[in-house]
């Protein structure tokens, strides 16, 4: 049996889901967990107590859930210190035969990664875009075939070393070793977007608490990735300050039942109570107009990850068009602000997915893309083991050697 757990530190809540790969390589559901958090802003640790407190009722509701004991996870990664750097490299193949081999992909990897960063970043992905031999472009694996030069395109995904260095430094305190660090909009594209949208190109933006992240696939690889400072949370700040709210929860409360991400879709005569800051009186506010402070930061978030996708130069490569997920992405009428900030791209809103495996129903939410999708990267990046430890011929004569040595010696 091999646990997989991915652990997603947001702005707003710690979530921790738990899967079990069975013989057959499928995925089950063991356990899940969630609490709240207040110690991380736009992805950076601000308060360790309180996220390592966090991290530990998360894994403990999970680990409860499912009857075990989790000792590992993969941790999601956002903020603005996270940059993407296109690379491109070649290695020349002599061998006669001239058969690509792991060893030639391995060259190839490393001739990738060299490249210098300064003392405060460090890699966190190296994301193969495509193959290239002998000047054939488009191969996706050159494993066994022939060639003279063997080219790759990538993507070299870094980030801060403090920022990183503080997150693992929470999960360790909280009692887990941190088995892979993944970039979170690549873990939620794994759980939301469809093999055909990667191909052909497709942005995803995962509208979080305190960050929204944006990452463009194509030709089935993460090509760009990047971040926008706002997200939810700002959206309830607005309603909290502007109407003046007795506290955040209420307009955090507010926000989800009356609110909406285009206010003219809101009917004219609803109004919305809420109680006053500092006099706790009851007020009433036309909805519509409630939903026009959300509908300006919203439309603000979308139109800055617009422009982040345009500075990419891969806009015109979006053919499957722009996925939303993420909490944020759940406000109604979400996609259709979208359609009309994205013009021409087809919008959709993205829940997650896991391996033909039915979800729990509370993590069929575009809020848990993030934790479903890190599983999802803990699964392939860590493949069945269940036959690392078969007897191979070295083993084998190992263990026949001690027999004879005992056998000597009794």
């Amino acid at each position: 049996m091999t646990l997989i757990t991915g652990l997603d530190i947001g702005t707003t809540k710690v979530c921790c889901f738990t899967v079990r790969r069975e013989a057959d390589g499928s995925l089950q559901v063991v356990g899940y967990g969630v609490a709240p958090c207040r110690g991380l802003k736009q992805g950076q640790v601000v308060d360790m107590e309180q996220t390592v407190h966090a991290i530990q009722q998360a894994v403990h509701e999970a680990q409860t859930m499912g009857d075990v004991v989790i000792t590992g996870a993969v941790v999601g990664v956002t903020g603005e210190h996270i940059e993407s750097i296109p690379r491109r490299a070649e290695i020349t193949i002599t061998r006669p035969h001239r058969e690509v081999t792991h060893e030639d992909l391995e060259r190839l990897r490393f001739h990738l990664q060299q490249i210098h960063l300064p003392p405060d970043r460090e890699l966190l992905h190296l994301l193969i875009r495509q193959y290239i031999i002998d000047g054939q472009s488009g191969i996706l694996n050159p494993l066994g075939m022939s060639a003279s030069h063997l080219q790759a395109e990538a993507t070299l995904i870094t980030g801060g070393v403090t920022f990183l260095q503080n997150l693992r430094r929470c999960v360790e305190r909280a009692g887990l070793a941190v088995q892979a660090m993944a970039l979170e909009p690549y873990a939620s594209g794994l759980a939301t977007l469809t093999p055909e949208e990667r191909e052909i190109g497709v942005a995803l933006i995962d509208i979080g608490g305190g960050t929204t992240d944006i990452a463009v696939f194509l030709e089935g690889s993460m090509a760009f990735s990047s971040a926008v400072p706002l997200g939810g949370n700002q959206v309830t700040r607005d309603v909290y300050i502007m109407f003046r709210l007795a506290d955040p929860q209420e307009a955090e409360r507010l926000k989800h039942e009356f609110g909406s991400a285009l206010a003219e879709r809101v009917p004219e005569t609803e109004r919305v109570s809420y109680r006053e800051m500092g006099t706790h009186e009851e007020r009433r506010v036309p909805r519509r107009l409630f939903s026009e402070v959300i509908e300006e930061r919203m439309r603000e978030i979308l139109e800055l990850a617009c422009e982040k996708l345009e500075r990419s130069g891969l806009y015109d490569r979006l053919a499957a068009g722009v996925v939303l997920t993420g909490g944020g992405s759940c406000l109604p009428c979400t996609a259709e602000l979208g359609r009309q900030v994205f013009g021409s791209l087809p919008v959709r809103i993205g829940t997650p997915q896991l391996q033909g495996t039915t979800l729990p129903n509370a993590l069929q939410h575009p809020s848990y893309a993030t934790v479903v999708g890190l599983t999802l990267y803990g699964a392939h990046l860590f493949p069945d083991t269940t036959e690392t430890f078969a007897p191979t011929h070295l083993w084998k004569q190992l263990v026949q050697t001690l027999k004879h040595w005992f056998r000597r010696n009794q």
